[in-house]
C-alpha cells in the first residue's frame, strides 16, 4: 500500500507538471498581428498603386516601389497636408493612412519629387496623377500578400523597425542625381509638347439613341428612341445598317463597337438600306442620352 500510495504521489506530480507545462506553452503564444485589406490597381505600366490620406487630407495617389529607399511625396502635397521638411528634405506625418484603414503613425518621408514621378506625371504614364512613392523604410514594416487576380492586398505588421537608408543627406544631390532630374524634366516637357497630362481628361461615350436587332442580312434598327440624336437625324424603324463611320458591319456587336470609339459632341455617319436604297446619314452624338 506504501508503495501504491508513492505511485500515486508521482503520477499526480507528473500529471500537475504536464499540466503546468502545457499552460505555459499556451500563455508564451503571441497574440496574432490584424491584417489590413489595401485596395490598389494596376497603372497603365503595370505599376501597384494604393491612395492614402496624410493627416486626414487627401487621398493621394502612391506606387508601391521595392527599389525607393523611403517614402517620397511631392512639394505640393506636403504644403497640402501640413508636413513641414526638416534642413535635410525630410518630414514627419503625424497620421498616413493607406485606404482599407491601415495607420501608419509618424512615418517619415522625404519631402521631393523624384525624376521618376516628374516623368511619368508629364507624360501621363500612369493614367493617373501619381503624388509619391511608397519605398523601403514603409514597405519593409509588414508583410505582404500580393495577388494579382484580385483588386486587394494584405498588409501584416510585423514586429520590426528597419534602419533609415543609408546615403541620404542634406537635401539637393549630386551630379549624377542632377543627371537623372533633367531627364524627368525633359519627359514632363515632351509630354506638354504632346499634349498628355498626369490626369487624362474623361469623355463620357456618344449616345445615338438606337436599338438593334441582328437578322441573316446584317443588323436593322429595332426602335429609335424619340427626340434622340438618330432620330433627329433622319434614322427609320426597319433601316438596315450597313456601314459605320465608313466601315461595313455585319452584326450589331460589330457596329455598337465602331460607334464606341466616337464620344459624345462628336459625329457619327452611318450608311442605312431602306427600301432597297441606300442613304447616308450624320448623327451628332450625345452624352448621357
Amino acid at each position: 500500500m506504501r508503495n501504491g500510495g508513492m505511485l500515486m504521489r508521482i503520477y499526480i506530480l507528473m500529471l500537475t507538471g504536464a499540466l503546468l507545462a502545457a499552460g505555459a506553452v499556451v500563455a508564451a503564444e503571441p497574440a496574432k498581428e490584424k491584417s489590413y485589406e489595401v485596395p490598389y490597381r494596376l497603372t497603365l505600366p503595370k505599376h501597384l498603386m494604393v491612395r492614402a490620406k496624410i493627416n486626414g487630407k487627401g487621398p493621394f495617389n502612391f506606387i508601391l516601389d521595392t527599389g525607393a529607399p523611403a517614402l517620397f511625396f511631392t512639394e505640393a502635397v506636403a504644403a497640402r497636408a501640413g508636413v513641414k521638411a526638416d534642413e535635410k528634405g525630410w518630414g514627419e506625418c503625424e497620421r498616413f493612412e493607406l485606404e482599407g484603414g491601415l495607420v501608419i503613425p509618424k512615418a517619415r518621408g522625404r519631402i521631393d519629387t523624384p525624376f521618376q514621378l516628374e516623368g511619368m506625371n508629364g507624360m501621363g504614364l500612369a493614367g493617373a496623377e501619381i503624388h509619391g512613392l511608397i519605398g523601403y523604410n514603409i514597405l519593409a514594416q509588414y508583410r505582404m500578400t500580393i495577388d494579382l487576380a484580385s483588386d486587394r492586398m494584405l498588409w501584416t505588421p510585423m514586429a520590426w523597425t528597419p534602419e533609415r537608408p543609408i546615403g541620404f543627406g542634406d537635401a539637393g544631390g549630386s551630379a549624377a542625381q542632377g543627371s537623372l532630374e533633367f531627364i524627368g524634366s525633359m519627359m514632363k516637357g515632351l509630354g506638354g509638347m504632346l499634349g498628355r497630362k498626369a490626369t487624362p481628361a474623361v469623355t463620357g461615350r456618344g449616345q445615338a439613341g438606337i436599338l438593334l436587332r441582328d437578322e441573316v442580312d446584317g443588323p436593322v434598327v429595332a426602335s429609335v428612341l424619340k427626340g434622340s440624336p438618330s432620330d433627329t437625324a433622319g434614322v427609320k424603324q426597319g433601316d438596315r445598317l450597313r456601314k459605320v463611320a465608313d466601315r461595313s458591319v455585319a452584326s450589331s456587336a460589330e457596329a455598337l463597337d465602331f460607334a464606341a470609339k466616337h464620344a459624345a459632341g462628336k459625329t457619327l455617319a452611318l450608311q442605312v438600306e431602306r427600301s432597297g436604297k441606300s442613304i447616308d446619314l450624320t448623327i451628332n452624338l450625345v452624352e448621357g442620352y
